[in-house]
């Protein structure tokens, strides 16, 4: 008996069955798709007692994908073997699993958590090694202190930058300076009898802390030494002095060393003609302007190695000045000062200013004028002329 192949319509499997099946509806043994199988059309139903046609085999559909089907001696289409299963290997990738949002939190904060640990450790460790250097800068800077001409002869010239209108001095002069013993002596601070000024008594009374606030109606002096804080950083008063520099007597509160304070707050004070100091009183708002507004300049170290740093105001703060009457070369006073900055510096208190004098042995070092008509006789007249360069 014959085999019919062909094609299944749904997956395009090779398909191999009897011939006696051509016309006949079955299914597909790979996809299990309905089918018919080509190879004529079914015949019309008929009695089941007429011979002549022929019925589907009774065994039920041999078929198979393009393999032949082998049968028994004397057997029939009913003694036909069944048919074989045949696997179907599925090509398509499996599909992706999704990753549950509790494992991505987790993952996250595992992240942050190392990030944060290390952020804190490297901060405590870069801040510790910041410290130890700021303490060899401190050492080596004690360690390497210029002496006190040096440190007053730069004092000087910090004061004289600062004081208004008045153009600094250049550097290679300001050494030249502070190599001439003459000059050196003569930046030195003494008082009126021409003696080495003395040093101002420690400071006894409490420290109250200071407020700050630029309302001159609220500000209140505290009954205490003079305090407060400069750009951020807390200051107490080791002494306060009033030099001349100019035309100006500067009232100066300084901490650290007098040679080379570590913070200080300068009043500049411009007497009037014939005035003495003392017994001043001012009350400066932050929105007067004018030459009766003195200029307060603050100057603070932001590194121990480093020179210190200056900033001046000539309006916009608040300041009460009360100053006692002159007597053994101390002026008493008290003092209220609100700068307008960002950190809100202020300095508060009451003091005992030593006030100091420009040495008088200064200016007999002042050079002399050239004299406009000769005095020498006439045996010298001609060595005078000769000498200065005078035709006649």
């Amino acid at each position: 008996m014959a085999d019919i192949k062909f094609s299944c319509p749904h997956c395009n499997q090779h398909i191999t069955c009897d011939e006696l099946w051509g016309g006949h509806e079955l299914q597909c043994p790979g996809c299990q798709g309905n089918l018919i199988v080509p190879g004529g059309a079914a015949a019309p139903t008929q009695p089941a007692e007429n011979p002549l046609v022929p019925r589907p085999p009774a065994g039920g559909p041999k078929v198979t994908l393009n393999r032949p089907q082998t049968h028994g001696a004397g057997s029939g289409p009913a003694a036909s073997a069944p048919a074989r299963n045949i696997p179907i290997r599925n090509l398509a990738p499996p599909a992706k699993k999704k990753q549950s949002p509790v494992v991505k939190f987790a993952i996250t904060a595992a992240v942050l958590v190392v990030l944060g640990a290390g952020g804190y450790f490297g901060y405590l460790w870069l801040s510790d090694m910041q410290s130890k250097a700021n303490a060899k800068s401190r050492e080596a800077e004690k360690n390497s202190d210029g002496g006190q001409v040096g440190h007053i002869a730069e004092l000087n010239g910090v004061l004289d930058a600062t004081e208004p209108g008045k153009i600094p001095s250049e550097p290679g002069a300001r050494r030249r300076q502070r190599q001439n013993p003459a000059v050196q002596q003569a930046a030195m601070a003494v008082d009126a009898d021409g003696n080495p000024a003395p040093a101002a008594p420690a400071d006894s009374r409490p420290v109250v802390p200071a407020v700050w606030t630029l309302d001159l109606a609220t500000a209140k002096i505290p009954e205490g030494r003079v305090n407060g804080a400069i750009s951020g950083t807390n200051f107490v008063a080791d002494a306060a002095r009033v030099d001349p520099v100019g035309t100006a007597q500067v009232l100066r509160f300084l901490q650290g060393q007098a040679v080379s304070p570590d913070r200080e707050i300068l009043v500049y004070l411009h007497l009037k003609a014939g005035e003495k100091l003392g017994g001043q009183t001012l009350s400066i708002s932050q929105d007067m302007r004018g030459a009766g507004v003195p200029q307060v300049t603050k100057r603070w170290k932001t590194n121990p190695k480093y020179a210190p740093t200056l900033k001046s105001f000539s309006t916009g703060y608040a300041m009460k000045l009360e100053l006692g009457q002159f007597t053994n070369n101390t002026v008493p006073g008290k003092i209220f000062l609100a700068l307008p900055d960002t950190e809100q510096s202020v300095v508060a208190g009451v003091f005992n200013a030593t006030v100091t004098v420009p040495d008088p042995n200064m200016q007999q070092a002042m050079p002399m004028a050239s004299p406009t008509s000769p005095t020498a006789p006439d045996a010298s007249r001609a060595a005078f002329d000769q000498r200065y360069g005078i035709r006649r």
